[in-house]
């Protein structure tokens, strides 16, 4: 029995040295979707913790929750003092003063418009035609829709960029003065500033305010996909995929929407058969099951 913990033991350290040196992914390449990164800015010590979500269920990516299918039955959940070890045990007793958020990207295809529309009815509806491929955009917390920007796909694109905030962050993750590339990672101040407020500073045209859309403490955020399928001038959709939520004794879970997000052009219809019976129905670019 003695021989057989040391074997289990021996595993579970192989497969956390293994899990350490898996590089994150920054979605700038079509076909791969990025990674998902939660974070922590902890105002005391300024210090970073960053957790790829995968870590705590293998495979999540990007892709796993712009299908809207991640979190809806039984939910998700991760014990970041379990997952973190020693890397998050100086983070434990400042849960009050976390400023914390979840973001992903993924680039969106210009040369075959291959993840461009999941509905299949718009101008690139031909083109699309995996309903289970990983549509581009920004995954985002926010507090609310207002927090993010209507506007044009080319901001969306940029900011998925290698070189846009998001894009950024990962690839600042990927640097040596970052994650050295681990999925789970506690990272210095930079000058004095946080590696979270250096480097994850703002969404830009995305979000609304000055910095990404970001939680203080224990609470509750909303997690929201933002794209714009038909690549026009300020139509984006925003979609409500679910919610994260960050408890006291620092369990982050994750409950997914009932059901998957219905069309824009689903909406557009019924709006326009409700106004033929004699209705009226107030229209909304967020749609949320």
């Amino acid at each position: 029995m003695k021989n057989l913990n040391k074997l289990a033991a021996a595993v579970a350290l192989s497969l956390a040295a293994g899990s350490a040196s898996a590089a994150w992914i920054d979605g700038t390449t079509v076909g791969t979707p990025s990674s998902v990164a939660f974070q922590i800015d902890d105002s005391v010590t300024k210090q970073t913790f960053v957790l790829d979500l995968a870590v705590g269920h293998a495979g999540l990516n990007y892709a796993s929750f712009q299908n809207g299918t991640e979190g809806v039955a039984a939910g998700l959940s991760w014990d970041l003092g379990a997952l973190g070890g020693s890397l998050f045990s100086g983070f434990a007793s400042h849960t009050a003063n976390f400023k914390w958020s979840v973001v992903a990207s993924y680039q969106g295809d210009n040369t075959t418009g291959s993840n461009l529309d999941k509905s299949g009815t718009g101008t690139f509806g031909s083109i699309f035609t995996d309903p289970n491929n990983a549509q581009w955009g920004i995954l985002s917390t926010a507090h609310a829709p207002t927090d993010l920007v209507q506007q044009g796909s080319s901001f969306i694109f940029a900011e998925a960029e290698s070189t846009g905030k998001v894009g950024n962050w990962f690839n600042r993750l990927n640097a040596p003065n970052g994650a050295n590339e681990a999925p789970v990672a506690s990272i210095n101040p930079i000058n004095g500033t946080s590696f979270y407020n250096t480097y994850l500073n703002s969404l830009a045209q995305v979000g609304n305010g000055a910095g990404a859309p970001s939680f203080n403490g224990p609470d509750s955020a909303d997690f929201y996909w933002i794209t714009n399928a038909e690549l026009d001038i300020n139509n984006n959709q925003i979609v409500k995929l679910g919610a994260f939520t960050l408890s006291a004794n620092n369990i982050l879970s994750y409950q997914g929407v009932s059901e998957v997000p219905v069309p824009a052009a689903v909406w557009l219809f019924g709006s326009a058969l409700l106004g033929m019976l004699g209705f009226t129905r107030r229209g909304s670019k967020v749609i949320a099951a």
